[in-house]
């Protein structure tokens, strides 16, 4: 999701200020700080999603180490980059407890390597172990789709969850870990399909499950931060991604200090790694 025009029209977030900054009007909840940064990166073309979540996750500018922006997939060269650069990893180095809340329907050797997300790879070059449907069913993870409808339309046994559940289950995981990262792309695929109906209801039940992690955090003790690796669901008169910026939005811990603020996604992981102290 990108920065759109305060435009309820074409713009399902402006509908929702309170947690989604528009063009010149930023998150009304108290507490919340936010920038726009750019997801371009000095390449011509639409971002896309193998290179933006790699410039994200690693802090490398992966667009222009192609030469252009690359949907899908991470090829070889991405991940490599993910193999030494992952945010997974150099926490890990730093001895810090970072995890990925998702779960996976496959086994955590899914092959090929090529079928496997930038996430996916992220996380593999930490060497952790990927979160299991069981896991859901169990409360120590969340599905992409965090109410499990799609997963029990496929017959899987796991509980239907509302927001409200499902942002506890985060934030019950959070606790345990120095670092969480959770990846929800279904605003995403809807916004592609130019159905407007389930993206403004799948927008809905997003920020329900955010103001429940708000809700739920400590201020003083845990940081939420929220981005994206590029503009789509914004722009409802496109199917496409955009060039919009995207938004950083976080909660301020008193006394710690997040300046300098990032510029564009690559500045993302460099930025987690100095607020947890963890210079590798």
């Amino acid at each position: 999701m990108g920065v759109g025009l305060n435009d309820p029209q074409n713009n399902p977030l402006a509908n929702i200020p309170d947690l989604w900054p528009a063009e010149g009007r930023p998150p009304t909840r108290p507490g919340l700080r936010w920038k726009a940064i750019d997801a371009r990166l000095g390449v011509a073309g639409l971002p896309q999603s193998a290179t933006g979540q790699t410039a994200l996750l690693t802090g490398v500018n992966a667009a222009q180490l192609l030469g252009r922006h690359l949907q899908g997939f991470p090829s070889k060269r991405l991940i490599e980059v993910l193999r030494r650069r992952s945010i997974f990893l150099r926490l890990k180095r730093c001895g810090l407890r970072a995890t990925f809340a998702n779960a996976y329907r496959h086994p955590e050797d899914i092959q090929p390597a090529n079928r496997l997300s930038v996430t996916s790879h992220a996380l593999k070059a930490s060497g952790e172990s990927f979160r299991s449907i069981q896991q859901i069913a169990e409360g120590e993870a969340l599905y992409h789709e965090f109410t499990n409808r799609d997963l029990r339309k496929k017959g899987y046994a796991v509980p239907l969850l509302s927001p409200k559940e499902a942002g506890e289950v985060l934030v019950n995981i959070a606790k345990e870990h120095d670092f969480t990262l959770y990846e929800h792309f279904m605003t995403d695929v809807l916004a592609h399909r130019g159905d407007r109906m389930a993206v403004e209801d799948q927008v809905k039940a997003l920020s329900d499950f955010i103001r429940v992690v708000l809700n739920k955090t400590d201020p003083e003790e845990m940081q939420v931060i929220i981005t994206s690796d590029h503009g789509n669901v914004e722009d409802l008169s496109v199917k496409t991604h955009t060039k919009n910026p995207v938004p950083l939005i976080w909660t301020q811990i008193q006394g710690v200090s997040v300046e300098p603020l990032p510029d564009d996604i690559c500045g993302v992981t460099p930025w987690i790694l100095r607020l947890l102290d963890c210079e590798v």
